[in-house]
Parts: C-alpha cells; structure tokens; sequence
C-alpha cells in the first residue's frame, strides 16, 4: 500500500513547512520519528522491503534532529529551521499481515492513522514541562556514574523522550541517547500490551545493572502498558534497580510490581497567559476573552454567560483535583456563550486540540467550510461558531420529504466526501474491519442491554465484516468515534431553499475508514431510501472511481455494528444515552438494515 500523494500526512508536511513556529516543527520531527521506528519494525519483522540497516541510521539522524530541536526550543535559539523532511512512504502486501504476522496488524493501524497525542488532546501540558521533570530528576535521583536509558513508549512518550535527551545531556553531552518502542495490542487479548521481539532486540544489547531506565509515556491509567515493558526490561538487563516511569509532570517508580507515584505537579508552564481551557468555570472570564471575536454590535461581558453542552463538570472543578490519573480535558465540556436576558445562544465553542494537533485540525476544517455554520473564531484550540437555531434533522428530511428534495440534498452532501478524499486520504489495504473478529461481541452486548433480540442476518454481516477492502480509498475520519445522524442537519426555508450542515468533522479523535463505510453509515443512520442511495454514490464516485453501488450496499452491516460499538460506547460514558434511546436508535437500524436488504438487488 502506498500513501496518496494528497494524503492527510502530506497535508501535514506541507502545512508544517509552511509554519515558522518551532513547536510546530519539534512535534513533526516526533511524528517522523515515529514513523521511521514503525518502518524498521516492519522491515526486522521482514514485511517492509526497505533495507533495515540503511532505516536504522535514517532513524538514528532523526533522533539527533529530534533533540536537538528540542534544545532549540528550551533555549529560545531563534536561527531558522532546516528543511523539512519528506514524509516516507511505504508499501506492504496484505498477505504479509494476515498470514505471516498477525500481531502486526494493529501496528499497521497505528501507521495509518494521525494519531492526536494526550498531551494534546484530552490530557493536556505544555510539553517544556518535560524538560523540567528531566532536570528536577536529574538534580534528585539520577546515578551520576552514567547516563540512564531513557525509553519512549510511542505514540506520546515519542513526544517527551526528547526533551529529556535535551536536559540529560548538560551532564552527559552526546552520551544521552533515546529509544522508542511500540505497544501493540495482542491479537488474542485486545486489553493487553504486546512488545515485538524485533524490537527489543533494537535496544542495547547490555547495560551495566545498576544502570536507570527511564520509560517515558503517557499518564498511566492501570499502568499495564509500563508494567509489561518493565518487566520485559527487567528480565532482559538482570536490573539491580527499579526501573522509573515519567508522564508530564509526575514521576512514578515500579516497586513490587506496581507504580509508586514520586511526584506530582499540573503539567502547564505558569509563565504562559491563561487560555480558554484554563478559564473554564469562570463564565466572566471566557465571555470577557471571547467577546470581541463574537460579531455582537452593542453587547457588554455582562450581556452574555457561558453554559456547558452538557451535564459534566469542567476538568477543573476541585472533585477531579484527587482523581487518578487527573486528566486537564477540556474535549469533555464543550459550551454554549448565550444572551443573559433570552437565554438564546449567539455562538458554540468546541475544543478540537492543542499545539500542532488542534492548528492542523482546523487547518482541515476550513476546507469543509461550505458545510460548517460561520465560524466567528479559533482560539486556544476551541472553534467558536456562529449559533444556528431551528435546524433540521436530515433523518428527518429523507424520511418525510419528497424525492426533489432528498435528491437535492444527496447532491450537495456529495461534496462533503469529496473534500474528504481530497484532504484526508491515507494508506488503504485494510485487509479486513477492525470490528471484524468482534462483531458477534457487540451485537451481543447490545442485545443484553437492551433486553431484545436484533433482527440480523449472520452470514451478511459475517461476510461484509469480513471483506478485504483493499481497492476502496480510505480515510482518517472522525467516523470510528463518533455517531453520525445527529451530525447531519439542514435547514429548509420557506422558499425551499435547501442549507446543509455537517457537524463533527474535525477528526481530532478518530480512525480510519473506507469510503464505503463512510458513505454506508450515513446511508444507514439517514435512513435513505434505494433511489437516493444510488443518487448518492454515483455523485461520489466521480472522485472515487474504484467505488461502486454494490461495494456501498455491502458495507451497511459494517456500518450497523459500528453504530453499535458507539452507542455502547456512549451509554457506558460519561453522557449515559438513556435505555430507551439506544433501543430505539439500535431496532429502527436493524429494521432499516432487513427492509432494504431484498431492495439492494434494485439499488445494485
């Protein structure tokens, strides 16, 4: 398989380029970083053709221009940025995942995906704060005999592994390496952390035992992925000593098999002005900062207030303070700014990522404009748009409205999925769904919580779940996360003048999914009838050409189990859809599914 020339990484890299902040470049040399790691992995594991020793300096420099601009940054060094690397490419056989090694099928989409690290999504800090946790262990616990191993776990330690490079080496100089390695997930246990042989291997050979390893990763939640690696380690050097574990701002040690908490700070630089997502819970504070960017002639801060989204507290409310881990998540609490005396909301704010993360987002965002209400403003990763009331949904409209309507609407969404390949295209050749081998799991589960039987047809969806989507175009969407139908809405004027809108977007949080199940699950959760269907696909596949009306049809299973997988997912969170609604939802779609099913021959 191989990347699309205007796939999303190379919208990354060419954005990057384009960018003079340093930042922005540090996080994208990780990015590549990773990257690189992930192909010498697959090349050791010989299912990447590229020579592994010529990807292991190719890695090697990477690493160095990793920390080096990470020094840059610490120290303010203002001279220009080299040029920016080219993102590489690769090909790999499907076979060479099924059949030889299937352990390396989540790694392949991990590679697929742009991954949004917790430091920049729903666990915030600014990512200095690393070199300060490096500098205050070096001053506290650090062996001065020699330097430690420090080790990455990627995605997120791939982030603050450099940066404590960058500090070690005020004592050790060019002696301060990193390593990076990548937890999978085992085929047979999805929960459970798996470390490739291959890749330990790429570690040092020995060191002496009384040597400190550092692991550097994301704030432990079970701590099961640290764990297994520590324990791999463990038993790979004869360590003498406990091997220590750092996440932005805190520091743990694994004693006795289990992590010891050393310390413990909020991750953010205080020398940084408040942002929005520090502001949260101060309604005054939030209006005052967002009041000149709203559009509102005559309005005063004591003319607005902000209201939540929804019924959960802000990270920042004193009861989270305790909790393990304490995550700074502002993704949880969107808000609504609204007129004091209507109580009708003028605008909606959204946090969509912080740093590289959140810029490129909305980077991408903007291409979908024609589909978006008016955004008034981005700050502090927040997208702040215009209010629009009354909207309709667009289940709605192709239940109950007639074909010149429902026509007209198919022909203007069309262009959503078009900007979509244009913009967000990334390595296709899934050999199968990731829901593939636990679809029988969730369509169970649903059936115990709802207390019904699903009406479904077992070979359909065995077959469908199990299709090689090898030729289709894929895509890095907000789908795998997100329900759909609530997201799709328009507004029908009086004169019949037709405006749609497409909330959800921004793929900040998402996956990768085939065109075919994109368009599956709007056809489904839309409720589209078999004229429309066609309507639809044809529009779309002027962009796509390998799509095809049956491919579409044959992927509505697929987009069932998905919906599924979500809805359990949001009765389980924290927005707790209540019974009745999931019931609902889950029966209309299993319905949907079984009368169209003797329609699909038509739509074919």
């Amino acid at each position: 398989m191989k990347d699309n020339p205007i796939s999303l990484f190379h919208e990354l890299e060419s954005y990057v380029r384009g960018s003079k902040d340093r930042l922005y470049h540090y996080m994208y040399a990780c990015i590549l970083e990773q990257r690189l790691a992930d192909l010498l992995l697959l090349s050791r594991c010989g299912v990447h053709p590229e020579d592994s020793d010529r990807l292991a300096v190719r890695l090697a420099s990477q690493r160095s221009l990793c920390v080096q601009a990470a020094s840059d940054i610490a120290e303010g060094t203002q001279k220009a940025w080299g040029s920016t690397p080219v993102w590489p490419d690769y090909k790999v056989a499907k076979s060479s995942v099924t059949q030889k090694r299937p352990e390396l099928f989540s790694l392949i989409r991990v590679m697929q995906e742009l991954r949004t690290p917790e430091c920049s999504g729903y666990d915030l800090c600014d990512l200095e704060v690393c070199r300060e946790d490096a500098l205050h262990w070096l001053r506290d616990h650090a062996d001065p005999s020699s330097p430690p191993v420090l080790i990455g776990v990627r995605t997120g330690g791939a982030f603050y592994a450099p940066l404590w490079a960058s500090a070690l080496r005020q004592r050790w100089g060019s002696d301060a390496h990193y390593h990076t390695v990548r937890a999978l997930r085992k085929p047979s246990d999805p929960g459970a952390s798996l470390y490739l042989p291959e890749e330990l291997s790429m570690l040092p050979d020995a060191i002496d035992p009384d040597t400190d390893i550092v692991i550097l990763e994301d704030q432990p939640h079970t701590g099961g992925t640290v764990l297994e690696l520590a324990g791999r380690l463990s038993v790979k050097y004869r360590l003498n000593k406990s091997v220590w574990v750092s996440s932005p701002g805190r520091l743990f040690k694994i004693e006795n098999g289990r992590l010891v908490k050393r310390s413990d700070r909020i991750p953010l630089n205080a020398a940084k002005k408040k942002r929005i997502w520090q502001m949260l819970g101060s309604s005054e504070e939030v209006v005052e900062f967002l009041l000149p960017k709203l559009g509102i002639s005559d309005a005063r801060p004591a003319d607005l207030e902000t209201v939540p989204s929804k019924s959960v507290p802000h990270w920042n409310d004193p009861m989270y303070r305790h909790d393990a881990p304490f995550r700074i998540n502002p993704k949880k609490t969107p808000f609504f700014i609204r007129q004091k005396s209507t109580n009708e909301p003028v605008a909606f704010a959204k946090f969509i990522g912080k740093d590289l993360f959140g810029d490129f987002q909305f980077h991408q965002l903007k291409k979908f404009e024609q589909y978006l209400p008016d955004v008034l403003t981005y700050e502090d990763g927040y997208v702040v748009t215009k209010y629009e009331p009354e909207l309709r949904e667009m289940r709605d409209l192709f239940v109950n409205m007639p074909s010149a309507v429902t026509n007209e609407i198919c022909q203007n969404m069309s262009g959503y999925w078009k900007t979509l390949l244009a913009s967000c295209q990334v390595s296709g050749g899934h050999p199968v769904h990731p829901l593939a081998d636990h679809w029988q799991t969730y369509l169970g589960e649903m059936e115990d919580f709802i207390g019904r039987k699903l009406p479904s047809d077992p070979d359909w969806f065995e077959h469908s779940l199990h299709t090689e989507w090898t030729s289709s175009a894929h895509v890095y969407t907000s789908l795998p996360y997100a329900n759909q139908y609530g997201h799709w809405r328009a507004r029908l004027s009086a004169g019949q003048r037709l405006k749609t809108y497409r909330f959800h977007v921004d793929s900040t949080w998402g996956g990768t999914s085939s065109i075919e199940v994109e368009l599956a699950s709007f056809l489904l959760e839309n409720r589209v009838r078999p004229d429309d269907f066609r309507l639809l696909v044809n529009q779309v596949q002027k962009e796509a050409e390998s799509l095809t009306v049956e491919a579409v049809a044959d992927a509505l299973p697929i987009a069932c189990i998905l919906q599924v997988a979500n809805l359990l997912k949001q009765a389980k969170g924290e927005s707790r859809l209540s019974k009745e609604l999931i019931l609902s939802e889950t029966m209309q779609s299993f319905e949907y599914l079984q009368a169209m099913k003797p329609k699909l021959s038509d739509v074919r």
